[in-house]
């Protein structure tokens, strides 16, 4: 892949970001170095950046692509509350556990868990432990 500026611009804002962001974050992050940037570029960089694996696409199913800059086998969780998507680290290599089935020839898998985040498990034992304190 040939070098550009905005593309390495765009990897950088993934890489730095805290959490996996979306195309529109990754955009509103690139405009603060690079007013001039179209989103339709975001996009086109994001996919050729994926594509490349260079950075990992997060398919959210009903809402917007993330991304994440690490690489390293892991797996996503998406929070049902706030929606933010979060680093599973199994303790087994899924990979290696289906690539033993047989009768099938495993090249790849897509796992997407749903479950609370930490925040938002701590906002709802807040609230819970609130609504207690008045009973």
């Amino acid at each position: 892949m040939k070098y550009s500026r905005q593309r390495e611009l765009v990897r950088e804002a993934v890489e730095k970001s805290s959490i996996h962001p979306t195309a529109d974050e990754v955009y509103q992050e690139v405009r603060k170095r690079e007013p001039t940037i179209s989103l339709a570029t975001v996009y086109r960089n994001l996919n050729q950046l994926s594509e490349n694996h260079l950075i990992r696409r997060v398919v959210v199913p009903g809402d917007s692509d993330h991304f994440d800059h690490t690489l390293k086998e892991h797996e996503h969780m998406i929070c049902t509350q706030c929606g933010c998507v979060v680093d599973i680290w199994p303790q087994v290599s899924l990979q290696a556990l289906f690539s033993g089935m047989e009768g099938a020839h495993i090249t790849g898998y897509d796992l997407t868990l749903y479950g609370v985040c930490d925040g938002c498990a701590r906002k709802r034992g807040e609230v819970q432990q609130q609504d207690t304190e008045h009973v």
